[in-house]
């Protein structure tokens, strides 16, 4: 009875989720958030401006979500008058940890004497920790910050905080189109590019393995949270049970539980298609990929993933959802994988099983996708930035890596004699926030 209340209440679970990405579920909460919006003043307060920004990403469709939009770029100047002028929080000890692993010094910057010569480059994938540990215009004044979120829905007030410094370019990694479109029509110092986490995977940490044996028709490589969306490859192959198809499901314990899982597999009654690996370490992670014939992603919403672009390095293609919200679909083409309805998942899977070899995602992923092809678009958009402005450029940046935090590549040896995280704390720190 209890194991039965378990399954149910994780099958529910995964109903409702999926339930909160329907169109009419997101347009109807949407409205009733700019309703509040509307009730509190119509204004940009400090009260009903976020409310505005939460019915943005809500939003369905082109209509609601561009309205949303024009409203957001009125008021935005009054918000940032009126709002408290720090991004609000608390840092932990945690938060602490994540800002140190999560940001580098690209390029340090040169001085003459006591002035700036030239604008040194910092990468942070925690902006709201930045806020808190340092003093941004201070830090502004000589570094260009380049920052990478880690999930789509860029209508959010500790970004949109940045807007404050408007004479001081700010690149933001955009993958998702929705996000980079809010960002353009914004028309503030946030500038959008079309690339982010997916885009710095490491190539020698994923690539091909010589002579690997194809064990796995699929590999679904996922944390056991309810947005990874198991169940949908559940349910897919419950529907092929009748075949000898064969999966590996590679995870880890981020916002779920494995045990919730297995219950889901013998619920579905898919045991037999599994095998089941949990916190391997890279390398490992690259042998299941070598011996898999497509890497499968199943989320409707969530940051720019790389697991699915770990699996271009190691030459397995990629099938991702057309309705995902979060990832480059540029990226998936004839190279590299298909776009599909979630409803085609089944007839997918085993036209892969045949197929997969028509695909050749290393190549193009090298071309397009790799640190140094990342690394030279953004050098290039920083170095047009400089030359707008009259400044110098004499010095381009390093390139990094995401394995699976921000690293050098191809080692730390590039950036040798640069300022680490905690030089930036100690020159640019608030005394009240270290």
């Amino acid at each position: 009875m209890l194991v039965s209340m378990q399954v149910y209440k994780a099958i529910v679970k995964r109903q409702l989720f999926d339930w909160s990405f329907s169109a009419p579920f997101r347009i109807t909460v949407a409205l009733g958030l700019y309703a509040g919006y509307l009730i509190k003043g119509d204004n940009g307060g400090e009260t009903s401006f976020p409310l505005l920004l939460q019915a943005h990403r809500y939003a369905a469709g082109k209509l609601g979500t561009s309205h949303y939009s024009r409203l957001i770029k009125k008021h935005l100047h009054r918000w940032l008058t009126v709002s408290v002028p720090s991004i609000r929080g608390t840092l932990s000890e945690g938060k602490m940890r994540s800002f140190r692993a999560r940001t580098l010094v690209l390029k340090p910057p040169r001085f003459e004497g006591d002035s700036i010569a030239e604008h040194g480059v910092l990468f942070t994938k925690t902006f709201g920790e930045l806020a808190l540990l340092v003093e941004l215009p201070k830090l502004l004044e000589h570094y260009r910050l380049v920052i990478e979120p880690g999930w789509s829905g860029y209508a959010d007030p500790v970004l949109l905080q940045y807007c404050r410094f408007k004479q001081h370019p700010i690149i933001v990694c955009s993958p998702e189109k929705t996000d980079y479109d809010f960002l353009q029509q914004l028309g503030s110092n946030l500038i959008p590019v079309r690339f982010g986490a997916s885009d710095w995977v490491n190539p020698e940490v994923f690539h091909p393995l010589r002579g690997a044996e194809k064990r796995y028709d699929a590999v679904m490589v996922a944390g056991w949270a309810v947005y990874k969306r198991h169940h949908a490859l559940f349910r897919a192959l419950r529907r092929l049970r009748h075949t000898d198809i064969k999966v590996a499901l590679l995870g880890f314990e981020w916002e779920g539980s494995r045990s919730e899982i297995e219950l889901l597999i013998d619920c579905y009654g898919v045991r037999s298609h599994l095998d089941i690996y949990q916190s391997l370490p890279p390398s490992e992670v690259n042998r299941i990929l070598n011996q898999s014939k497509v890497n499968v992603i199943l989320t409707l919403r969530e940051g720019a993933n790389k697991s699915i672009f770990e699996g271009f390095f190691a030459d397995v293609p990629g099938i991702v959802l057309k309705n995902n919200i979060g990832i480059n679909k540029d990226y998936i083409n004839e190279f590299t994988g298909r776009l599909i309805e979630e409803r085609e998942l089944p007839q997918v899977l085993m036209c892969f099983r045949e197929h997969y070899r028509d695909f050749h995602p290393r190549e193009w992923a090298m071309q397009n996708i790799s640190p140094q092809a990342t690394t030279a678009k953004l050098n290039a958009i920083l170095q047009d930035i400089a030359r707008e402005r009259g400044e110098p450029w004499t010095r381009d940046i390093v390139a990094k890596t995401n394995c699976p935090d921000p690293k050098y590549y191809p080692d730390a040896s590039v950036a040798e004699g640069f300022p680490t995280v905690d030089d930036i704390l100690r020159q640019y720190g608030s005394n009240n926030k270290q």
